[in-house]
């Protein structure tokens, strides 16, 4: 389950979970949850995280996200604009709108 998506998006994705040799039952909720779980972690922790190597119990959150990318892909529009609008919500987390730039400074 993925919050804020709905039941056809979800069953989209579930077919997609079945058929796509790169994913698996349960892939993309999981996926979801590793950038959700990342972004939220303290700006100096980032990946790699000191003293651990990836495994299968800690994700890459950046080739979570990159999963993610090509799930939307494979999506239908609806499906897509959905999964979209939950993931903004994240990577807003991340990455939060830029400031504007100066126009005058000593540079």
């Amino acid at each position: 389950m993925i919050d804020g998506l709905s039941a056809g998006t979800l069953a989209e994705l579930a077919r997609l979970e079945r058929t796509r040799n790169y994913l698996w039952p349960g892939a993309v909720a999981g996926t979801v949850r590793a950038w959700a779980e990342h972004v939220r972690l303290p700006r100096g922790r980032t990946w790699p995280h000191a003293g651990y190597a990836p495994c299968h119990c800690c994700p890459d959150p950046w080739e979570s996200r990159e999963l993610l990318d090509e799930v939307t892909r494979a999506l239908s529009r609806r499906g897509a604009r959905e999964l979209r609008r939950v993931l903004a919500g994240h990577d807003h987390l991340w990455d939060p709108a830029p400031r504007p730039y100066r126009s005058e400074g000593p540079w």
